[in-house]
């Protein structure tokens, strides 16, 4: 794998909005992301031939199927009752920062 050196992990940092103060700090999140690196890289060493590959969580066999909660319509949520927990509304609706 590439070697993460300090200038990449800064250009990451930034990309993801991470605000890096300085020069420490971001030799402390560098220790801390090639540590998870390095922990990835182990899964490479599993033997896992024996592991038949998933394509879902949950197994969906007929008896799991039949266990699962039906989808069934139900009442509508009211505005009034959908509204009430938020804090940021603007005429009737959820009031969310401007993202463009």
């Amino acid at each position: 794998m590439e070697e993460l050196d300090l200038k990449k992990i800064q250009r990451v940092a930034e990309l993801s909005k991470i605000e890096i103060k300085d020069e420490e700090e971001l030799r402390n999140l560098s220790t801390k992301i090639k540590s998870i690196v390095a922990h990835s890289e182990r899964l490479n060493d599993l033997d896992l031939s024996g592991v038949e590959p998933m394509t879902h969580a949950v197994q969906l066999q007929q008896e799991t199927a039949d266990s699962l909660r039906k989808d069934e319509a139900g009442e509508p949520v009211s505005q009034e009752d959908a509204l009430k927990n938020t804090e940021f509304t603007e005429d009737g609706q959820f009031k969310v920062p401007r993202m463009i």
